[in-house]
């Protein structure tokens, strides 16, 4: 027994051809999507939009998270990566179990020598 299809044919040419105007969709986008009228009246959300929009093969922009300064998020093995390739040398990994501010002084003081002496 086949489960009933949730987007209709029109409702898979909407997104596409949104996303095609747009460059792709976004978070945003999707949950503009979500509140027409024939979206909204078969309880089909943003993230269900999102779901959607990727099996069908549409491109996703997703968002990229910052911290309260308006910097990229970064793991701490990223900003010891980074330290490790300003200072061109391996085995800093312990550095990880630091805390990420002390860290992103770290990184920052160490690409502002390497820097001076560039």
């Amino acid at each position: 027994m086949a489960t009933p299809q949730k987007y209709t044919g029109a409702m898979e040419a909407t997104l596409r051809n949104i996303a095609n105007e747009n460059d792709g969709l976004d978070m945003a986008l999707c949950n503009e999507i979500a509140a027409f009228p024939e979206f909204e009246k078969a309880g089909i959300t943003g993230r269900s939009i999102i779901a959607k929009a990727r099996s069908m093969g549409l491109p996703y922009n997703k968002v990229e998270r910052v911290t309260k300064t308006g910097q990229p998020v970064m793991k701490k093995d990223d900003i010891v990566q980074e330290i490790e390739n300003l200072l061109n040398v391996k085995g800093l990994d312990s550095l990880s179990k630091s805390e990420k501010p002390a860290l992103r002084i770290l990184a920052d003081a160490v690409k502002a020598l390497v820097s001076q002496n560039a």
